[in-house]
Order: structure tokens, then sequence, then C-alpha cells
């Protein structure tokens, strides 16, 4: 038993460390910071009400930049804490500009004001939010805080994120229960279960001298549990996660020799093998990665430079090949995201983006696997900025340069299309601008990730019985309704709202969440762009963007090639 639970605090400890790497990640993202830091000058304020803080323009930015970001790590619920404990933006709104409990939750967020990430164990509303009008119905919350910095690297406020008690934390205890009746749980320092048990009522455990200050403890003679069964059991307590772990067994069948050693140490070393296994090849790679083992860091024929990007399943390095010597960017999953799924979405995005050969989409050098066993793929290095970013930085587009980097992104999907394929996550970020010697804002289109191949009468489709993938914002009303059954024409759609954006500096659609986007894409009609510009746009370019924007399909432009011959005019025109 005691093996057993070391294994799965090991687990449990590899898996935070993600999490926590990930709500770093997304802390440091330059947007997130401006909007948290805007949103905490308003709070700071002496004078600012309820309303102004929680349904305000700085509000309504942090969960426009934070909502893509926390979608791509499966995250569903946030907070934003004051150094004072005030909830100054919430998944919630109606626990926006209260407070945290003084007692119980905000000296937790004590080390995050300090500078340090931490895991806070699952609390349910009632303990963590002080007078709520309503409590929120539902599992309690395991958070991930990490520290927000302002601009002098202050630490302005706490980054939460939500872990659901009954989500992944929860999984991860109950993929080791052991026979029968094994059952292992999450607890509290007063031994109330955080994590679900095996059994519905079991609400308490009661493993005699649990106590935090013991640290761990093992009973092998019988003991009655929270559900009144006579068990043995075994227990730690973590600090550093602020609860502690069990495991109990009826003591009937641990003491049944044969069954229990056909069952109880099958489990134990097959769940020790695995869990220290996989922690220890995190580890490795980790280690490797960062060249922490004295030699250089390198995959494959690649040396990893540095790190340019990081997403929710992959980080991205500059590298250089041993022999070529020329920079290349090394896409590399991690390997707390290598699922069968995941490889083979990352497996399929490689062999389909390299089958294309254009100038304006990026091209795939490499593919394979790491002595370490890691996933990646190489591909040209891109230095310049995307879409998002530009638009970010300096504001709408103007009309020429607009037209001009829509032709290119239009060419490299014609490309695609020609191949029988259809990106479905075409957006601002995915499109780079480049410099290629004199000429500028030579276009890139990235990431082929959700790319599905329509030529092929059975191929099949990774996306089903998953949620959506991609971001809403740009996805075409028949995709929203089913994800399986798109065309070339979703990525016409895409492009409309990219153009809208691009153009005006605006999104088609503001609104508060998915739920509501959604139905706002699927029933109104988009504005006009020459509505939502301060620029003046041609009449003929409006008319484009809006047939690109219509709900069905069969309104819209047929083929990619009639925008290329519809912007070439455009263009013309300008240069008359």
């Amino acid at each position: 038993m005691k093996s057993l639970l070391d294994a799965q605090v090991n687990a449990l400890r590899v898996w935070v460390r993600e999490e926590i790497g990930d709500a770093e990640r997304i802390a440091r993202e330059p947007r997130v910071r401006e909007a948290i830091a805007a949103l905490a000058m308003v709070a700071g304020r002496g004078d600012v009400t309820r309303s102004e803080l929680c349904a305000g323009p700085a509000r309504a930015r942090v969960e426009e930049v934070l909502r893509p970001l926390l979608r791509e790590v499966g995250d569903s619920t946030f907070n934003v804490t004051s150094p004072a404990g005030k909830l100054i933006a919430t998944r919630y709104p109606e626990y926006c500009g209260l407070q945290v409990t003084e007692m119980q939750f905000l000296p937790l967020l004590a080390p995050v004001f300090r500078g340090e990430s931490r895991f806070i164990r699952p609390f349910r509303d009632a303990d963590r939010v002080a007078s709520p009008p309503q409590l929120r119905a539902g599992e309690a919350f395991g958070w991930i805080a990490t520290p927000v910095r302002g601009p002098d690297e202050r630490v302005i406020a706490a980054l939460g994120i939500a872990e659901p008690a009954n989500g992944v934390l929860s999984a991860i205890l109950a993929a080791a229960r052991p026979g029968e009746t094994g059952d292992l749980f999450a607890f509290d320092e007063h031994g109330a279960l955080l994590t679900p048990s095996r059994f519905e009522a079991n609400k308490q455990f009661s493993l005699p001298g649990a106590r935090p200050e013991a640290r761990e403890g093992i009973a092998l003679e019988p003991y009655q549990n929270g559900r009144g069964a006579e068990v043995v059991g075994a227990w730690r307590w973590l600090d550093d996660l602020g609860l502690g772990v069990a495991i109990e067994i009826e003591a009937v069948e641990a003491y049944a020799p044969l069954r229990f050693l056909r069952t109880a140490f099958g489990v134990v070393f097959g769940a020790l093998v695995i869990a220290v296994g996989a922690a220890l090849w995190s580890a490795l790679s980790v280690l490797r990665l960062r060249g922490e083992l004295g030699g250089q860091r390198k995959i494959g024929a690649y040396r990893l430079e540095r790190s340019i990007g990081e997403g929710g399943v992959a980080n991205v390095y500059l590298a250089r090949h041993d022999l070529l010597k020329r920079p290349c960017a090394v896409k590399l999953l991690k390997p707390s995201r290598a699922s069968d799924e995941m490889i083979a979405r990352f497996e399929r995005e490689v062999q389909l983006a390299s089958q294309l050969s254009h100038p304006n989409v990026v091209e795939i050098y490499d593919y394979g696997r790491s002595t370490e066993g890691l996933f990646y793929y190489a591909m040209e290095y891109l230095d310049g900025i995307n879409l998002g970013e530009l638009v970010a930085r300096e504001g709408p587009v103007p009309v020429a340069r607009a037209v001009r980097i829509l032709r290119q992104v239009c060419a490299g999907l014609a490309a695609a299309h020609a191949a029988g394929l259809v990106h479905r996550d075409v957006k601002p970020e995915n499109i780079m601008l480049c410099r290629r010697g004199e000429e500028a804002d030579v276009v890139k289109i990235l990431d082929f990730g959700m790319v599905k191949r329509i030529d092929a009468d059975h191929s099949r489709n990774l996306t089903r019985g998953l949620r959506i993938l991609g971001t809403p914002m740009y996805m075409a009303p028949e995709r929203l309704r089913n994800p399986a059954d798109v065309d070339t024409r979703a990525d016409i759609y895409a492009l409309g709202a990219v153009a809208f954006y691009m153009l005006s500096g605006k999104k088609i659609f503001e609104s508060g969440d998915d739920l509501e986007l959604t139905s706002r894409i699927l029933n109104e009609v988009p504005p006009r762009v020459s509505q939502a510009a301060s620029q003046p746009i041609p009449v003929e370019l409006d008319l484009l963007v809006q047939s690109c924007l219509e709900k069905r399909r069969e309104d819209r432009p047929q083929r990619i090639a009639d925008l290329i011959e519809a912007l070439d005019a455009l263009a013309a025109e300008n240069r008359g």
C-alpha cells in the first residue's frame, strides 16, 4: 500500500508541475499582463463601483485575452485576485468585487503575492468566497495560482486557474484503486474528502493517528472508515500541496492471501512502474532539453538553441541541423500531452503539411521521435509577427496593405485546397508576416494541427468525441453545428472574419462567453466592416468581406480562386 501511495503522490506532483508551467506561461503573456494591469488600476481607485469594476471594458478585456489561452490548456474557470484579497475578475459575475475568505483562502495566496506559483487544494465556494449572494452549484475547485507582474515587475495580482476536484486530480488517484474495495483519495487537514471516494457513503478519512503534523502513517490493524467498513490503510500529508493522500482497502480483501497477491501486489507494482516511469521520462526529457545532463540540447539531428514559443500541447525552439547548419524551428510535443489522440493529431499535422510546397505555407523539413521518445518536427524558422500581434500593436491595417496580405493568405489556402485539405483553424495567430530579403509582409500560414482531408472517403475524424477544437470567433456556422461537416468554404468564412478584424481592429462579434458567441455566430447577421472600421473601406472590399461571412455556405464565394480574382482587381485599382 505504501508503494502504491508513493507512486500516486509522484504522479500527482508531475501533473501539478505541468499545470503550473501552463499557468506561468499564460501569466507571462504581454497581453495578459497589460489587461490585468489596467484592471488592477481600475480596482485600486477608491471611488470605483462594483459595476465599473465588474462590467467595465477593463474586465471585458481580461476575459477576451484569457479565454483562448485557457481553452488551450482545457480549463474553464479563472479568478484574478488583488493583493488585498478582492476578486477583480472571475468567470462567475456574481462573485466579482467580493473578497476571498480572510482566514481560509487569502493566507494560501500569500506565497503567490511574494512571486511563487502554487497549487491550492480544492475549496468549496462557501469556504473560498466571503458572503457570495448565491453559491455556484457543483464540485469544489482546486486552483493553480500564479503571480501576475506589472510594468515594474512587482506582483499586482494572482491569476487562478480552476481544477475541478472531480476532474484530473480525482482521475489520477482513482486510476490506481486496488482490488474490489480499494479506495484512494485526497483529504484536507480536518479529514474531509477533497476528491470523490469510490464509495458514495465515504465522506471522512479517519485513520487512527492521521494528523498533518505526523506527516504519514500506516495501519495494518483493521479500523472503521468513514462508511463504517473494516479497513486497513496508509496515508501521507503533502505540505507543498496542502492536502493528504490516503489509500484504504477492506481488511477481508487485504488479508485474503491468494486474491491479495493477484490483485493488490500486481496493481502496486504496475502503478509504481507506470507512475515512476512517466515521472522519470518527463524529468529526463526536461533535463535534456535544458542541457542539465552535461551535454548540449539535442533532438534528433537538431541542436536546440532557445525557446521561441510555447502552447498548450507543444513547445517550439530555434534550432540548427548538425550538418546543414541552417536555422529552423523545432516543434516538440509536451510529454504530459502525449496521449494517443494528441500523437495522432501531431503526426497528421506534419504528414499533411509536408505535402504542401508553396511560398505562403510554412515548409516542413523533418519529422521523428527523439531517443527519449519525444515527438517533434522541424520546419523553416520564421522571423516576424503574426496578424494578431500586428493589429494589437499598430491597430487596423490600412486597406492596401490588408489586400496584399489577404491575397497571399488566399494563395496559400488555394494550394491546400488543391491538395484536398481544409485548414480549419485560419485565424490571425496562424498567419505570420515575415521579411524575405528586401520584401516585407511575406505571409506564411502556420499550424496545420486541425487540417482535414476532404478528398478521402474514409479519413479518420480525430475531432470526434472531443470538444469543438479551434477558435469559435473564426468558425463557420456549419462547423459549430457539426465539426465534421466542413469543406473549403469553412476556410473562406474564417478568412472573412480575419479580414474584418484586420480592417477594423475589432472582432465580428463581442461576447462574454463561448455559448453567447456561438449563438450570435449562428443567428445574428454580422455588421459590415465599413460600419465597424475607422478607415474608409472600398465598396468592393466591403461586399467581399460580407459575402465571406454569409451564414449559408452556398451564399459565400465557392472557391478561393474567386477571392484571389477579386483581390487582384482591388490591388490594381489601388495602384491606379
